[in-house]
């Protein structure tokens, strides 16, 4: 997709409906990014959701699946290989500065003589930064009734019913759906539901709503106990969170 001499290109899908895009991999590497939020990415046997601060870095040949909500615009940022000294073994978070994030759209939609885009194309690159601290990567289940659970979760983290009440869904105890969610993903299902509402939180937050609505959203009766949870899994209150982030920028 990004023939010599050139470094990069960025495609876009306005999704008017919910648009699922099959298990794929691409010879380039790829930065996926919506400034909607909504979007979810499985690569690596992870589930990331994106935030508008922030990009999914894929790296070349590392299959994964994306899904974005209706009324969601997905950038997809692909990097030429053989081109660019980028060589990131993991899939992981990149910071879109507002600089990034200008410069890429610049490339995508406007005319230009060709040295001109060569030299801004190597800015672009220049600007792609990991950011480790806000790469809140979510292992996904493999078990399929793990997974169809996980999914439901993802799509209503508000959702209050117990372990015991979704381990009744599977005619299991309590007990044993924990065992056998932490065998499958490392984490217990309670510590798994968590990162997914603080990942949930970041694309709420970064869209400016409130700490109170956001904790409300997610759930949470009281925002302290929002915020508390929060700082448990990131180390930052919310604000503090953004101040770091935007540090890296």
């Amino acid at each position: 997709m990004v023939d010599a001499p050139w470094l990069v290109t960025t495609m876009m899908v306005a999704a008017d409906s919910p648009i699922s895009w099959r298990a794929h991999h691409h010879y380039e590497h790829e930065i996926l990014w919506s400034p909607t939020g909504n979007v979810t990415v499985e690569a690596a046997d992870q589930v990331w959701l994106v935030p508008p601060v922030l990009g999914i870095w894929i790296p070349a040949g590392t299959p994964h699946r994306v899904r974005a909500k209706a009324g969601t615009r997905t950038y997809a940022t692909y990097l030429n290989p053989d081109l660019v000294e980028i060589t990131w073994p993991d899939v992981l978070g990149v910071s879109l500065s507002p600089a990034l994030r200008e410069l890429l759209l610049h490339n995508h939609f406007e005319e230009m003589p060709d040295t001109q885009r060569l030299r801004l194309q190597r800015t672009i690159v220049d600007l792609v930064t990991p950011v480790t601290a806000a790469s809140l990567d979510i292992p996904l289940p493999t078990d399929p009734e793990l997974v169809d659970i996980a999914q439901r979760i993802i799509a209503r983290p508000d959702d209050s019913r117990t372990v015991e009440d979704w381990a009744a869904t599977l005619n299991l105890s309590g007990r044993t759906l924990m065992r056998r969610f932490e065998a499958d993903t490392g984490l217990s299902l309670t510590r798994w539901r968590i990162l997914v509402r603080v990942r949930l939180a970041l694309i709420d937050l970064a869209a400016g709503h409130t700490v109170a609505a956001v904790a409300r959203r997610l759930g949470y009766a009281n925002p302290s106990t929002f915020i508390d949870t929060f700082r448990s899994v990131t180390g930052h209150t919310p604000a503090a969170y953004f101040r770091s982030v935007s540090r890296t920028d």
